[in-house]
């Protein structure tokens, strides 16, 4: 339906914008689509008038004022199993005054340790982090020292090993060895500042085993109030 409807727009040659950067408007598009779909905002588009004009906000590179949110997507390189990688951040304010924050990446298949820090605070481009072996072994072993306290039963926090993560930051995390898989998050105080909001985290992986990949993909929201 979006490329069909991108052949018939008529833009000026000024703002019409690349390929891929419609490749990537498109995507961004589809992924809100879905998000509003799968109930975290709990409400979906209620007409194709308003998908429209969504996308052709999102092609033309102009904010969504006509409609309920504005997308903010960021490529984010990163290394991770000796390859430099992109993955695309989402980032809007939905209409009832959640902010969601989503982080999307195509990764190895196997790959199963590596961590992403983001920052509510930080400036565009720096809000968010992947840290794997290869780019930070000290905070990886700091986080593996933190597993094996707590699957040995003992109460831990991470502050104890040296993680010590601002108020504005949110750090989520994956670990696997040959005695099993181990995730979750740490951090992430500013979701829960406003009484009776609810906040939430959720993640999902889909597998290509042809191409030996997995797109992984996480959301968080909390409220930060109506405009």
């Amino acid at each position: 339906m979006f490329d069909e409807f991108l052949k018939n727009c008529r833009m000026e040659d000024e703002i019409k914008p690349s390929k891929k950067r419609i490749g990537k408007n498109i995507a961004a598009l589809r992924t809100l689509v879905e998000t509003e779909e799968n109930g975290l905002t709990k409400r979906k588009f209620s007409s194709k008038p308003l998908i429209i004009a969504a996308a052709i906000a999102i092609v033309s590179g102009v904010s969504l004022l006509s409609v309920s949110a504005a997308i903010m997507v960021t490529t984010v390189s990163f290394f991770m199993s000796g390859e430099e990688l992109d993955g695309e951040y989402f980032d809007y304010v939905d209409s009832g005054g959640y902010r969601h924050i989503s982080f999307r990446a195509v990764l190895p298949i196997d790959e199963n340790n590596f961590a992403i820090i983001y920052d509510i605070d930080a400036p565009q481009g720096e809000n968010m982090r992947v840290i794997t072996d290869e780019t930070d072994p000290d905070f990886m072993e700091k986080l593996r020292l933190y597993r094996n306290t707590v699957m040995g039963r003992q109460e831990a926090g991470t502050d104890d090993f040296g993680l010590v993560f601002k108020d504005s930051e949110l750090c989520s995390y994956r670990l696997a060895d040959e005695s099993g898989s181990f995730g979750g998050t740490r951090g992430g105080n500013f979701m829960h500042t406003v009484e009776g909001k609810a906040s939430g985290y959720a993640e999902e992986y889909s597998y290509d085993d042809l191409n030996k990949t997995k797109t992984f993909k996480e959301t968080f929201y909390y409220y930060v109030g109506k405009e």
